[in-house]
């Protein structure tokens, strides 16, 4: 055959989709004839057909290299630079197309799409218009005239174009499609959905349909459906990307956070250049608390598209969260800069700027905005939301209730407020809102949802299960109410009811770990621990990374005393999740009740270094802070908490203390007041009291606030172990031992009651006693600090040195440092009325670790009881250098 044949043998097989055939022909006739320009020009657009860009490129350039005057080898080469992401490039070779053959209409229609890719509606339109001018039957210009007038506010305009290529090729299944994605976005989904299966009817493979349809249908509220196409979709391309994320979406929606995680995290794999897949997973990662990692994702959609409204607008309000308010307004305002309609960007940048106390500049977004809104009710709304989510709760409520003063009808005002209400402990109000959102909206499903939610807290079942009935019967896929009508099922011992909800969960978010986690986490706040651990222990079979299982399992465990496991619950779950700001503070918090101080802190700094904001974490550290010896550090840490309009009681006790530790009893006196006018709210808040009483010289009232802090709580045993900790603090002795005992006949596999138990018993000379409480403790936890410190300062008070010091390394061997080991064993000699030995101690740690403030703040204090005032006084100054950075400039610290 001579090269010629081999031609017309390439082209035969290219017309019936044998392009790797036609491929081997045209090669052949190369091979034959090496400036033959046809088949180098046929074989390039068999290549393209194969989507071997950079072959076909290669291709057009020899044949532009033969003979330049050739339109068809610049067309060629413009659509695969376009497809190859060289947009630029590709204009400029149709460009030279268009200068061979000027009434070329394909040309037209190959440029004016890559000028819509580049932003350039116009000029698309121009290209369009002149294609049709051409050659009035191209259907193809028809169609992608109808999206760019879709995309530029043109929606009739779009319709008569996807209508005209219609009449013209009644099977042209892209004119279905994109005329059905124009029906979706002018708000008529049915039309949308036949139009899609009109498309599917004539081809029923044609995965993209599938996609979109789903889209539609998950808008609809039609979860089941919408999730049942994608999946056909990713079964007919199993590495289709637009499918993952979508899917990803609905499962996001349904609650279902691992598997949208999945869904991103593969369609990335499949295509690490994917910024929508880094979008949603940043935006899931966000929902979960992994604030680190949304930041990542946002960033790495950035670092692929600097032009991303959406990105920037999200990782403006991570830096928000973390509290960078320069970053966040950075972020908006660059998004502004893109897109000056984004309404979103003016009220989030209104709200960090009022933060920063630039009311002028809040003022001016904030009208911005309005006028991009439908009403100022949305606008007030939307703000309202930002400032709880950055935990700015008071401000909050305030825009929520401007909204309603404004807008006394706004259903959704009512609904949000409501929910506000409900964090904020304000369960009556929550239920008035919940009631006039009802009343102004009765197909509200989600202020019935809400309101049978709080019916339930408050023991109301009937009405519950009447809230969550309506609620189903109204959304049929609304997972939250099957999740909680069944947790109630459980509760009331209706366990074929509430394995029906289960059934129906399953049916609507098919992942039975997401499932079992969330009705675990319903049945912890009615109080059935046991069927809680039940579902946790289930979704950890299912999938044993389920994130938040093991955090909230450990947790409960927690509460219910059973430490050991709950420790390694909460370690488990920093495998799976290390960005867990949430899991790192219930550990700490646990690290801290078994003496484990050095390492509470580290978990503490580490979850404020993941989210700044967090208050219960810098709650937690000023309390370690006061006990550990370093009360400036606590205030630093307890007055943003005082200043956020979160006032507590426990954080206005816990800075009352650190000022006593600091010799200034009038603003610590003030704080105890403060903490008196607050109402209480939980048995926290009772044992807070109790310790304010006693520092106003009010013992009656202490008794009274523990007894009711044992009474109010769910979990007395726990409680009577925090009342007896702070009975010992509080020199009452034998009350604290009468509570250690009861939780010891109650639970006698608790390390923190024989540690404090212990303690008290070394106070009261039981060294025996003392010892035997230590050495349980070594016995349930193998590696505790603090019982071989406490060990050890028992031993060198008795005046065995060996044994002393042998417990001394053990400590040391357990993780703590030198430093610390000697500073925690002072501390415990100055408890055991050892003031000589304690200093000996202080003088060894700080030898260890010249900059140890709060062995020098120990130090000081106890030369002061010692008649050294000339040391006490080198210590303080030492402390003051070493502190200088936390002094807080407040009336309350200069008094």
């Amino acid at each position: 055959m001579n090269a010629e044949a081999f031609l017309n043998q390439g082209l035969a097989k290219a017309q019936k989709g044998d392009y790797k055939g036609a491929i081997a022909d045209l090669t052949e006739a190369i091979q034959l004839y090496p400036k033959y320009a046809g088949a180098f020009l046929h074989r390039g657009n068999a290549r393209l057909a194969l989507h071997d860009h950079k072959g076909a490129i290669a291709d057009f350039d020899d044949v532009l290299q033969i003979n330049p005057n050739i339109a068809e080898a610049y067309m060629g080469r413009g659509t695969a630079l376009a497809h190859a992401g060289n947009k630029q490039g590709a204009v400029t070779n149709f460009n030279q197309a268009l200068q061979l053959k000027p009434k070329a209409p394909a040309v037209y229609v190959q440029r004016g799409m890559v000028r819509a890719d580049l932003n350039d509606p116009t000029g698309a339109l121009e290209d369009f218009n002149q294609a049709l001018q051409l050659a009035p039957n191209a259907v193809s210009a028809y169609i992608q005239r109808g999206i760019v007038r879709s995309a530029t506010n043109d929606p009739s305009g779009a319709l008569e174009d996807f209508n005209q290529a219609l009449q013209l090729a009644p099977n042209a299944i892209a004119a279905y499609v994109q005329r059905g994605i124009a029906y979706a976005e002018r708000g008529e989904p049915e039309r949308a959905i036949a139009d899609f299966d009109q498309a599917l009817q004539i081809n029923p493979n044609a995965a993209n349909v599938y996609v979109q349809r789903g889209i539609v249908r998950a808008k609809q509220k039609d979860p089941l459906s919408a999730i049942a196409d994608f999946n056909h979709a990713l079964k007919l391309n199993p590495n289709f990307l637009a499918a993952y994320v979508q899917r990803g979406l609905v499962r996001s929606t349904l609650g279902d956070a691992q598997g949208a995680l999945d869904d991103f995290n593969r369609g990335l794999k499949l295509n690490p250049h994917a910024i929508s897949a880094y979008l949603q997973r940043g935006i899931a990662c966000a929902a979960l608390g992994n604030k680190p990692k949304a930041l990542e994702d946002f960033n790495r959609a950035l670092e692929l598209d600097p032009g991303s409204v959406e990105a920037l607008v999200n990782r403006g309000k991570i830096h928000a969260e973390l509290g960078d308010r320069e970053a966040a307004i950075a972020d908006f305002t660059h998004a502004l800069k893109l897109n000056p309609n984004t309404p979103n960007a003016h009220l989030y940048r209104s709200v960090m700027q009022l933060e920063l106390d630039d009311r002028q500049k809040a003022s001016e977004d904030f009208n911005l905005a309005v006028q991009m809104l439908p009403n100022a009710a949305d606008a007030y709304i939307e703000r309202g939301l930002f400032r709880a989510l950055i935990g700015n709760h008071h401000a909050a409520l305030e825009d929520f209730n401007r909204c309603l003063r404004m807008h006394s009808d706004s259903a959704a005002g009512y609904l949000q407020r409501g929910l506000l209400r409900t964090t904020l402990g304000e369960l009556d109000g929550a239920i008035a809102d919940f009631d006039q959102a009802i009343r102004l909206d009765p197909s509200s499903d989600s202020a019935y949802l809400h309101r049978g939610l709080l019916k339930a807290r408050l023991t109301d079942f009937e009405g519950a299960l009447a809230d969550l009935n309506y609620a189903i019967q109204h959304d049929p896929n609304l997972v939250d109410a099957y999740i909680n009508r069944g947790a109630i099922h459980l509760k009331l011992g209706n366990t074929e009811a509430a394995e029906a909800d289960l059934q129906a969960l399953l049916t609507i978010s098919p992942n039975p770990a997401t499932a079992a986690l969330n009705r675990g986490l319903v049945l912890v706040k009615l109080g059935q621990e046991e069927g809680a651990i039940a579902d946790f222990n289930h979704a950890l079979q299912v999938n044993p990374t389920t994130i938040g299982a093991h955090l909230n399992r450990g947790i409960l465990l927690a509460a219910l005393s059973d430490q050991q496991t709950a420790l390694t619950d909460f370690n488990q779950e920093l495998n799976i999740n290390p960005s867990s700001a949430e899991a790192l503070v219930q550990r700490g918090i646990l690290l801290a009740e078994l003496g484990e101080t050095a390492m509470a802190l580290q978990d503490f700094d580490q979850a404020l270094k993941l989210n700044p904001r967090l208050p219960v974490a810098r709650f937690q550290r000023g309390k370690l802070h006061t006990e550990v010896g370093t009360p400036q550090a606590a205030i630093a840490d307890l007055h943003p908490i005082l200043t956020s309009k979160a006032a507590s009681i426990p954080a206005y006790v816990q800075r009352g203390l650190a000022h006593l530790e600091l010799g200034k009893r009038k603003p610590a006196m003030d704080d105890f007041g403060e903490a008196l006018r607050l109402q209480p709210k939980s048995p926290e808040d009772y044992l807070y009291l109790g310790i304010a009483h006693t520092q106003q010289g009010e013992p009656r009232a202490t008794e009274d606030d523990f007894n009711q802090a044992v009474e109010s709580s769910l979990y007395p045993v726990k409680t009577c172990l925090q009342r007896g900790i702070l009975q010992a603090k509080l020199g009452n002795k034998v009350g604290a031992l009468t509570d250690f005992d009861y939780v010891v006949q109650v639970n006698p596999n608790l390390p923190t009651v024989y540690l404090h138990r212990g303690i008290v018993r070394a106070m009261n000379a039981d060294t025996e006693g003392a010892i035997a409480d230590f050495t349980q403790v070594a016995h349930l936890y193998p590696t505790s600090t603090a019982t071989a410190i406490h060990h050890s300062a028992i031993q060198i008070i008795l005046g065995d040195a060996t044994a002393a010091t042998q417990a001394l390394e053990q400590a040391m061997q357990n993780g703590t440092t030198s430093a610390d080991a000697f500073y925690q064993r002072g501390l415990v000699r100055a408890t055991l009325a050892d003031n000589k030995g304690a200093v000996a101690d202080f003088d060894a740690a700080i030898a260890a670790n010249p900059n140890f403030a709060a062995a020098y703040f120990k130090r000081s204090k106890l030369r002061s009881t010692l008649g050294d005032q000339e040391g006490a006084e080198v210590d303080t100054q030492r402390v003051t250098e070493l502190t200088a950075h936390l002094v807080i400039v407040t009336k309350e610290a200069d008094r």
